[in-house]
């Protein structure tokens, strides 16, 4: 949940100013607002900052599984300072050397000459420049001056010599530029400069274990940015200062302690505005797995928004399942993350990461999902005859017959159609819990606005049955034997969501009823388009049937091919066709997950709800300030 937030205003004397924001950051409990301004102290913080962070780039590529190297003893700004010299001098190297491979490889057609000779013969009077030129221009070549001297000549045109007496320039005609320095020159340099960017490349995998102390040193300089961003944005008056922050509701009393031991003035009120306000989200530890996910997307809810935690983590983890869609996969992934957990716990005695636990629950219920399906590297004969083979939920691989009530036959449903119609149940149920979430929000706010939103769920329901009859094609109507009963219920229950929406979907808490139905009519229109967005929504959930099916296609294919090589002298060749084809299935089909699956949390389910992911991390103060 998202913990409540105080704004608080502190005013100090400005002597006094440094001291309280020493101490302020050992308290740890307070976000300081930052108002954009800046200083001296910050630019020259920033610099260093973006400097150190430079030079521990730099070095990340020249990793060497040498242990002999021991990094050179040097204080960490000394460090920066020296990688970032071998970082400016193996770009200078590497710049020149690209710079004459161009040259080289331009003249080598020419062959090996000195451009000094040109030097010495024009000093003797005997002016020579080399000219490229085009068939249509080689008739005009009789009426020039002094001599002229055919070097190549081919297809398209010519390449002469140009000899005079006096120095001549034929505008008519593409010169060629002569290289400062002979072709073995230039060869002789560009060797010289590979022997010397290979010793820079050295120098860099001597100087790569130093990283690990440009690292905490760039932590040491993002707390010192922090500290002088924090100092340029107190606001001075006279002989005051002012800071201002926000910290969480229950550590009310621990700031108000603080205050008293170091004589500051506090002022804690509820926040005016919620733009700036930042968000702690606090979660029982079980819960915190989801975490890794957020924090990858850089997605922080608004103060007043809603944290979706549980429900994101339920639903990513049957998106997960269905999209994988394979339980061998799923083991790959349930396997890893276990081993994982055990080499934290048991060898190195700390807390498994939480991206860890997530993805062994994850590849547990892909596990469990592809077991059901009896999808195992996309072969269902692998289980033939085995245990697993009595986990296969036939209705989800072999599809039923589906009667009517009265007993009839309607149709047969394949396996495909149920995972499609449990995609599109999937869908209205994970929809219909954002709205009846808004409408507990507007219920607790005494707001007709719940109203609106049993409109939208009136309307969910209604679009449902027009999905499955056109795009699962499943009429209800007809497996029902309803006689047109459900698609006039679905019409006509449509009609009253809008309206119920016109009505109440505009009404605010305490305010006039007439008001918001006037709002509610100038918004039809995008009522209107809502419920056409409302219908798309429910539809994209197919998406889960499709990437799941086309990562099972992708497999089969894969087996296929590699299945008339897996004997005789081309058994090697079918193994790695295995191996390589379901190693790129599985990335693909990870990386549908972060495209698909993350899509239906962020945008449809999230959309229903408004949350805009707009907020701001609460990040207290903290520091290890230096002195410049």
């Amino acid at each position: 949940m998202i913990a409540e937030m105080k704004h608080v205003s502190m005013v100090v004397q400005t002597k006094d100013k440094e001291f309280t924001l020493d101490s302020l950051g050992k308290l740890g409990l307070v976000h300081l607002e930052n108002f954009q301004y800046s200083s001296r102290e910050v630019d020259d913080a920033l610099a260093r900052k973006n400097r150190a962070e430079t030079a521990y780039t730099f070095l990340a590529p020249f990793k060497t599984k040498e242990e002999t190297l021991t990094p050179p003893s040097l204080e960490s700004s000394e460090a920066v300072e020296e990688v970032l010299k071998l970082k400016d001098d193996l770009q200078a190297a590497m710049e020149r050397e690209a710079a004459l491979e161009i040259q080289i490889v331009g003249l080598e057609t020419w062959g090996d000459f000195d451009p000094a000779d040109f030097k010495f013969l024009a000093n003797k009077g005997y002016h020579i420049k080399i000219y490229t030129v085009v068939g249509s221009k080689t008739d005009n070549m009789d009426d020039l001056e002094g001599d002229v001297m055919i070097l190549r000549e081919g297809k398209k045109g010519l390449v002469f010599a140009h000899v005079t007496r006096e120095p001549v320039r034929l505008d008519d005609y593409e010169e060629l530029n002569l290289p400062p320095q002979s072709l073995s020159a230039m060869q002789a340099e560009k060797k010289a400069l590979e022997t010397k960017i290979a010793e820079f490349a050295g120098k860099a995998q001597h100087y790569y274990g130093l990283r690990p102390a440009l690292h905490a040193h760039l932590e040491d300089l993002d707390s010192n940015l922090q500290y002088w961003i924090a100092k340029a944005n107190t606001v001075d008056e006279g002989n005051l200062t002012a800071v201002v922050g926000y910290l969480p509701a229950d550590e009310t009393e621990a700031v108000q302690n603080w205050a008293r031991q170091n004589s500051v003035a506090i002022a804690i009120t509820e926040p005016e505005t919620i733009e700036s306000v930042p968000t702690l989200i606090r979660n029982p530890k079980w819960l915190q797995i989801v975490e890794p996910v957020f924090k990858f997307m850089s997605t922080v809810p608004g103060y007043k928004e809603l944290d979706i935690s549980l429900i994101f983590l339920c639903f990513f983890t049957v998106f997960f399942a269905m999209i994988i869609g394979d339980a061998a996969y799923g083991s790959i992934f349930f396997l890893a993350g276990l081993g994982l957990v055990i080499y934290y716990s048991k060898f190195k005695k700390e807390k498994p990461p939480l991206a860890v636990v997530l993805f062994t629950i994850l590849g547990l219920a892909t596990v469990i999902w592809g077991s059901m399906i009896g999808s195992w590297f996309g072969s269902p004969e692998l289980i033939q005859g085995t245990y697993l083979e009595q986990l296969v939920v036939r209705q989800l691989t072999e599809g039923f017959s589906f009667y009517t009530p009265a007993g009839e036959f309607y149709k047969d449903l394949r396996g495909q159609d149920v995972i499609m119609l449990l995609c599109f149940i999937i869908a209205i149920f994970h929809l219909t819990i954002a709205q009846v979430w808004n409408f507990l929000r507007a219920l607790s706010q005494r707001s007709l606005a719940a109203l609106g939103q049993v409109g939208w769920m009136f309307i969910n329901f209604g679009l449902f049955y027009l999905v499955l009859d056109m795009v699962a094609r499943f009429n209800l109507d007809q497996a029902l034997g309803a006689g047109g009963l459900v698609t006039s219920i679905s019409l006509n229950i449509i009609i009253v969501g809008i309206a119920l929406i016109i009505l109440f979907g505009s009404q605010i808490p305490g305010g006039r009823f007439l008001k918001g139905l006037l709002v509610g009519l100038g918004n039809l229109p995008s009522t209107v388009l809502g419920s056409i967005s409302a219908f798309g929504d429910i539809i994209s959930y197919v998406r889960l049937f499709a990437m799941g099916l086309a990562g099972a296609e992708i497999a089969k294919a894969f087996n296929n091919m590699a299945g008339d090589l897996l004997s005789g002298n081309t058994f090697i060749f079918g193994v790695l066709i295995l191996l390589i084809g379901h190693a790129f299935n599985f990335v693909l089909c990870s990386l549908g997950v972060l495209v698909h699956g993350i899509r239906l949390k962020m945008l449809e389910f999230s959309g229903r709800l408004g949350i805009q992911w707009s907020g701001q991390d609460y990040n207290p103060f903290r520091f290890r300030r230096d002195v410049v």
